[in-house]
């Protein structure tokens, strides 16, 4: 939201309603975030709110009134799995790859000329971006030099 805010564009439909629980795509006017993904992708975030806040004791959905949140907390997973345990380790490294390859050579969708998987795009505007820089929108630039100024902090000259 804060991204397109600060270029001065919409958000698409369906993200999000206002205060008055009806749709907006004005940035500025978000009440509440929908959820992404329908009734799948909200049991996985019920799921995982289960996993992460539940089980350190700090819900975020459904706040207990004898729980108040601490600062800068922050709830989350983590799980570490010995692939090895289950199957042997080079097979599943090519089992993965051969997966990949297979759903890179699906059809393709009209108007498409590649299948991505998870993590592509983020590699590519990666090595995009440490070869050009990070390119920020004139709002969050101005955001940076009303935060500097306030703290009276200097910018680097390429944001003054």
């Amino acid at each position: 939201m804060n991204l397109a805010a600060d270029k001065g564009i919409p958000i698409p439909l369906g993200w999000a309603i206002d205060k008055e629980g009806k749709p907006t795509t004005d940035p500025l006017n978000v009440g509440a975030l929908l959820p992404f993904g329908g009734p799948k992708a909200s049991g996985m975030a019920l799921m995982f709110e289960c996993l992460t806040s539940l089980f350190v004791g700090n819900p975020l959905l459904a706040r207990r009134p004898d729980v108040k949140p601490h600062p800068g907390t922050q709830n989350s997973v983590l799980a570490a799995v010995d692939i090895s345990l289950f199957t042997d380790l080079d097979a599943y490294r090519d089992d993965a790859d051969n997966l990949v390859d297979h759903i890179k050579g699906l059809p393709k969708a009209d108007g498409f000329d590649e299948i991505l998987v998870p993590g592509e795009i983020e590699d590519r505007v990666y090595a995009e971006r440490l070869e050009n820089g990070i390119p920020l929108p004139d709002g969050t630039i101005k955001n940076l030099q009303q935060g500097a100024a306030e703290m009276g902090v200097p910018l680097p000259a390429e944001l003054r």
